[in-house]
């Protein structure tokens, strides 16, 4: 099966989820319905989804109907933080394919224990039930792109021992403090380093974290199979103009941007330089793989357990602040 003819639906269609229904469209895919609040603000998202894409699916505010009625083969979770989970369960529980934004769970007042508990009883249940559950951590998805890079510039990538990212996002309101951006736009850098070293850990007694104003900082020696990677990670909020996300390896950074092609389309871009890879945009390309891998034996990208482990990563780092 490709992802042709997959039926999905998005819970929660106003923000970036419209989007994800986009790529999706572009994967191929059927968006066949979404979940908003209730019955007027799913006239506005609907109609932002037209302009969007071609959608033609129906607008539900209640998830036990949309699952019962539409019977998605997928449900795209984008509703807000504390809500993952009990979305993500219901729809696992009706049968449904998950593909859930980040963080995994997020619950304010629960304690890191709880958190990860809840986390790990979506894995086991996707697992029980034959499912897949995937993580919208989409910066794995530029590693390609990122090693093409750095052959070009410096040649083969070799053995990692320094990794860099500092990522921004624009709030354009009301600014959000450093725990709430961390807890935002932390899994992304976190992310990365689950890529290139999947049993990595974070060396306790190395952990040096700075949370103040709008800015988030740790700085941690990640260490996995005796390799070492000494790892800084800046995250900040600022109020106008374009955020920076930048990130790299050995020293090598590069600006992640996008820009339209002579189509119109928007692609990713990585750029050191003079240098630029360019290619699919990043949500796309882990869009058009979670949907294809449905009737395949590859998992999705970022699978449910990478998800479980992210979290712990990200609470460790918060406490570390709190500590």
């Amino acid at each position: 099966m490709t992802a042709r003819g997959v039926r999905v639906a998005i819970a929660g269609a106003s923000g970036i989820g419209r989007h994800h229904g986009k790529w999706h469209h572009q994967a191929g895919a059927s968006v066949v319905g979404f979940l908003g609040r209730d019955a007027r603000s799913c006239a506005a998202t609907a109609e932002r989804l037209r302009q969007t894409f071609p959608f033609a699916g129906r607008a539900y505010w209640d998830l036990d109907r949309l699952l019962r009625v539409e019977q998605p083969q997928v449900v795209d979770v984008c509703v807000p933080n504390e809500l993952h989970f009990s979305c993500t369960r219901r729809a696992l529980e009706a049968g449904c394919h998950v593909l859930c934004e980040k963080p995994l769970v997020w619950q304010e007042g629960a304690g890191p224990g709880q958190l990860l508990e809840q986390a790990g009883q979506l894995v086991e249940l996707a697992q029980e039930r034959g499912l897949h559950l995937g993580i919208c951590t989409q910066y794995a998805a530029s590693l390609p792109h990122y090693r093409r890079l750095y052959e070009v510039v410096r040649g083969p990538l070799g053995e990692i021992t320094s990794f860099f990212a500092e990522m921004e996002s624009v709030s354009r309101g009301r600014q959000r403090d450093a725990r709430t951006m961390w807890i935002d736009m932390g899994p992304h850098p976190l992310s990365l380093l689950l890529a290139w070293f999947p049993g990595g850990a974070i060396d306790p007694a190395s952990l040096r974290v700075e949370f103040a104003g709008s800015q988030a900082r740790a700085e941690f020696d990640f260490v996995a199979s005796g390799r070492l990677c000494r790892s800084q990670i800046l995250i900040r909020d600022r109020q106008e103009g374009s955020p920076v996300r930048r990130f790299g390896v050995n020293g090598l950074i590069v600006d992640c941007l996008a820009r339209a092609d002579a189509e119109g389309i928007y692609r990713s871009v990585l750029r050191q330089g003079q240098t630029e890879v360019v290619g699919a945009d990043f949500m796309h390309l882990l869009i058009e793989q979670f949907d294809e891998a449905l009737g395949q034996r590859q998992p999705p990208l970022v699978v449910g357990a990478t998800g479980v482990r992210n979290l712990e990563l990200q609470l460790q780092i918060l406490q570390a602040d709190a500590g």
